[in-house]
């Protein structure tokens, strides 16, 4: 029988790197029945949620915005996507797509995403509409006309960034929330099986 450890890591979680992607994809698939296609010649993965609403493509390019989740019109919302850099780590996109798959979740009880930010001691920077953490190294700009977010993790100015992650103008606030409360956790940790 495996032993439970808790693994802890000093590193701020928005600096622990991508993750194994299986912290998102298996929950879906197996909890939330969520059906993949598959497609042995490309490296790619492609889920889509039971109502065929929801399409999850991983593409592997580590320079560019490797998961996407576009989310089909509703009768109340218009069609919306997010978007996450391959070195984006898995928990806070796992955050963010546990929130999409919660049965419990009361969309009109959705809170401000800047909220835990600022709680957890993020500042504005340059303007009301770009808020940089306590370290310096991530930027969340809010577009000011659009609505749309772009969150940044840059180990300095004058390098690319580490990880980048958008959020189209329609993507439902509690989701922006739960990747920004996943997004203010000082650490990366979690259980891992000790065989």
């Amino acid at each position: 029988m495996p032993e439970t450890v808790d693994v802890e890591f000093v590193a701020h979680r928005h600096l622990a790197g991508g993750g194994d992607s299986a912290w998102v994809t298996v929950p879906l698939h197996r909890a939330c029945g969520w059906s993949y296609g598959h497609d042995p010649l490309m490296p790619r993965v492609i889920l889509s949620s039971p109502d065929q609403k929801a399409l999850l493509r991983l593409e592997p390019d580590p320079d560019g915005q490797w998961w996407t989740l576009t989310h089909a019109p509703e009768p109340d919302r218009p069609a919306w996507y997010a978007s996450f850099g391959a070195r984006t780590p898995v928990e806070i996109i796992a955050a963010f797509t546990d929130a999409l798959t919660d049965p419990t979740a009361d969309p009109s009880n959705a809170r401000d995403p800047l909220e835990p930010l600022l709680r957890a001691g993020w500042s504005p920077a340059y303007n009301h509409h770009r808020f940089a953490s306590p370290d310096g190294t991530v930027r969340v700009d809010i577009h000011e006309t659009t609505g749309t977010w772009w969150v940044g993790t840059c180990l300095d100015d004058t390098r690319s960034p580490v990880w980048q992650a958008r959020f189209g103008e329609h993507t439902p606030t509690r989701l922006i929330t739960a990747f920004t409360s996943a997004l203010a956790e000082p650490a990366r940790s979690y259980a891992r099986a000790r065989r």
